[in-house]
Protein backbone atom coordinates (compact mmCIF):
# COMPACT_ATOMS: atom_id res chain seq x y z
CA UNK A 1 0.00 0.00 0.00
CA UNK A 2 1.21 3.30 -0.95
CA UNK A 3 1.77 6.25 1.61
CA UNK A 4 -0.85 8.11 -0.64
CA UNK A 5 -3.51 5.39 0.54
CA UNK A 6 -2.30 5.05 3.71
CA UNK A 7 -3.16 8.80 4.45
CA UNK A 8 -6.40 8.76 2.30
CA UNK A 9 -8.02 5.61 3.83
CA UNK A 10 -7.08 7.40 7.36
CA UNK A 11 -8.63 10.28 6.78
CA UNK A 12 -11.64 8.66 5.32
CA UNK A 13 -11.36 6.15 8.21
CA UNK A 14 -11.62 9.28 10.68
CA UNK A 15 -14.17 11.24 8.74
CA UNK A 16 -16.65 8.01 9.19
CA UNK A 17 -15.89 7.51 12.49
CA UNK A 18 -16.94 11.24 13.15
CA UNK A 19 -19.78 11.21 10.63
CA UNK A 20 -20.69 7.95 12.75
CA UNK A 21 -20.83 8.89 15.85
CA UNK A 22 -22.64 12.54 15.08
CA UNK A 23 -25.19 10.17 14.00
CA UNK A 24 -25.35 8.09 16.75
CA UNK A 25 -26.61 11.52 18.87
CA UNK A 26 -29.17 12.76 16.56
CA UNK A 27 -32.81 12.24 17.13
CA UNK A 28 -34.80 9.99 14.63
CA UNK A 29 -38.31 8.76 14.58
CA UNK A 30 -37.43 5.17 14.82
CA UNK A 31 -34.87 3.48 16.62
CA UNK A 32 -31.87 1.52 14.42
CA UNK A 33 -32.33 4.45 11.87
CA UNK A 34 -29.20 6.56 10.98
CA UNK A 35 -28.38 8.56 7.58
CA UNK A 36 -25.54 6.22 6.91
CA UNK A 37 -23.54 9.15 6.04
CA UNK A 38 -20.34 7.17 7.26
CA UNK A 39 -20.93 5.39 4.12
CA UNK A 40 -19.77 8.22 1.69
CA UNK A 41 -16.11 7.53 2.67
CA UNK A 42 -16.48 3.80 2.20
CA UNK A 43 -17.94 4.51 -1.04
CA UNK A 44 -15.55 6.92 -1.95
CA UNK A 45 -12.51 4.23 -0.65
CA UNK A 46 -13.76 2.15 -3.33
CA UNK A 47 -13.86 4.36 -6.12
CA UNK A 48 -10.22 6.23 -5.52
CA UNK A 49 -8.70 3.44 -3.90
CA UNK A 50 -10.15 -0.23 -4.31
CA UNK A 51 -12.00 -2.84 -2.84
CA UNK A 52 -9.51 -3.44 -0.14
CA UNK A 53 -9.78 0.11 1.00
CA UNK A 54 -13.45 -0.30 0.75
CA UNK A 55 -13.65 -2.86 3.48
CA UNK A 56 -10.46 -1.37 5.51
CA UNK A 57 -12.48 1.68 5.83
CA UNK A 58 -15.87 -0.01 6.97
CA UNK A 59 -14.16 -2.34 9.20
CA UNK A 60 -11.77 0.03 10.98
CA UNK A 61 -14.88 2.41 11.29
CA UNK A 62 -17.25 -0.20 13.09
CA UNK A 63 -14.69 -1.37 15.40
CA UNK A 64 -13.48 2.18 16.57
CA UNK A 65 -17.45 2.93 17.09
CA UNK A 66 -17.70 -0.06 19.06
CA UNK A 67 -13.90 1.15 21.34
CA UNK A 68 -15.63 4.32 21.97
CA UNK A 69 -19.41 3.41 22.63
CA UNK A 70 -19.01 -0.46 23.88
CA UNK A 71 -22.32 -0.88 22.76
CA UNK A 72 -22.13 -4.41 21.48
CA UNK A 73 -25.54 -4.79 19.75
CA UNK A 74 -24.86 -1.96 17.78
CA UNK A 75 -21.38 -3.41 16.68
CA UNK A 76 -23.31 -6.91 15.88
CA UNK A 77 -25.86 -5.43 13.80
CA UNK A 78 -23.10 -2.38 11.90
CA UNK A 79 -20.46 -5.23 10.88
CA UNK A 80 -23.02 -7.28 9.64
CA UNK A 81 -24.82 -4.48 7.61
CA UNK A 82 -21.42 -2.81 6.90
CA UNK A 83 -20.01 -5.76 5.49
CA UNK A 84 -23.04 -6.84 3.20
CA UNK A 85 -23.47 -3.46 2.10
CA UNK A 86 -19.94 -3.17 1.38
CA UNK A 87 -20.01 -6.86 -0.42
CA UNK A 88 -22.61 -5.39 -2.58
CA UNK A 89 -21.41 -2.01 -3.63
CA UNK A 90 -18.19 -3.73 -4.56
CA UNK A 91 -20.10 -6.08 -6.49
CA UNK A 92 -21.57 -3.50 -8.44
CA UNK A 93 -19.29 -0.94 -8.80
CA UNK A 94 -16.61 -3.67 -10.13
CA UNK A 95 -19.30 -5.71 -12.07
CA UNK A 96 -21.73 -3.57 -13.28
CA UNK A 97 -20.93 0.02 -12.99
CA UNK A 98 -21.64 1.04 -16.36
CA UNK A 99 -25.53 0.03 -15.58
CA UNK A 100 -25.55 1.63 -12.45
CA UNK A 101 -24.90 5.16 -11.13
CA UNK A 102 -23.20 5.70 -7.91
CA UNK A 103 -26.58 6.81 -6.42
CA UNK A 104 -27.86 3.80 -7.21
CA UNK A 105 -24.98 1.89 -6.10
CA UNK A 106 -25.35 3.37 -2.42
CA UNK A 107 -28.88 2.57 -2.37
CA UNK A 108 -28.29 -1.20 -2.79
CA UNK A 109 -25.85 -0.49 -0.17
CA UNK A 110 -28.21 1.03 2.27
CA UNK A 111 -30.45 -1.59 1.17
CA UNK A 112 -28.08 -4.42 2.33
CA UNK A 113 -26.65 -2.74 5.61
CA UNK A 114 -30.79 -2.81 6.50
CA UNK A 115 -31.54 -5.82 5.34
CA UNK A 116 -28.35 -7.45 7.56
CA UNK A 117 -28.89 -5.05 10.87
CA UNK A 118 -32.44 -6.29 11.13
CA UNK A 119 -31.43 -9.83 10.74
CA UNK A 120 -29.18 -9.48 13.30
CA UNK A 121 -31.66 -7.58 15.65
CA UNK A 122 -34.59 -10.29 14.84
CA UNK A 123 -31.63 -13.08 15.81
CA UNK A 124 -30.74 -11.45 18.64
CA UNK A 125 -34.35 -10.94 19.81
CA UNK A 126 -35.41 -14.09 18.45
CA UNK A 127 -38.42 -12.84 16.85
CA UNK A 128 -38.38 -12.80 13.32
CA UNK A 129 -41.64 -10.53 13.11
CA UNK A 130 -38.82 -7.64 13.43
CA UNK A 131 -38.53 -8.14 9.49
CA UNK A 132 -41.53 -6.27 8.88
CA UNK A 133 -39.43 -3.28 10.14
CA UNK A 134 -37.19 -3.68 6.98
CA UNK A 135 -40.22 -2.15 5.15
CA UNK A 136 -39.65 1.46 6.40
CA UNK A 137 -35.76 0.92 6.59
CA UNK A 138 -35.73 0.26 2.94
CA UNK A 139 -37.71 3.61 1.97
CA UNK A 140 -35.56 5.13 4.15
CA UNK A 141 -33.00 3.83 2.99
CA UNK A 142 -33.30 4.55 -0.42
CA UNK A 143 -33.03 8.29 0.05
CA UNK A 144 -30.49 8.19 2.45
CA UNK A 145 -28.69 5.98 -0.11
CA UNK A 146 -29.25 8.22 -3.00
CA UNK A 147 -27.99 11.18 -1.09
CA UNK A 148 -25.06 9.42 0.19
CA UNK A 149 -24.23 8.54 -3.34
CA UNK A 150 -24.47 12.30 -4.42
CA UNK A 151 -21.94 12.95 -1.67
CA UNK A 152 -19.64 10.34 -2.24
CA UNK A 153 -19.46 11.25 -5.61
CA UNK A 154 -18.64 14.64 -5.30
CA UNK A 155 -16.39 14.11 -2.78
CA UNK A 156 -14.63 11.81 -5.64
CA UNK A 157 -14.60 14.58 -8.18
CA UNK A 158 -13.24 17.72 -5.49
CA UNK A 159 -10.75 15.24 -4.73
CA UNK A 160 -9.60 13.36 -8.45
CA UNK A 161 -6.34 14.74 -8.52
CA UNK A 162 -5.07 12.86 -5.57
CA UNK A 163 -5.28 10.22 -7.90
Amino acid sequence: MTLRKIILSSLFVSLALVFNLIEGLLPFPMPGVKLGTANVFALSALVMMGTREAFMVTILRVFLALLITGNFFSFFCAITGGLLATVTMVLLYTKLEKYFSLSWISVAGAWAFNLGQTLVASFVVGDFRLMYYLLPLLVIGTISGWIVGKLAETLCIRLEHLK
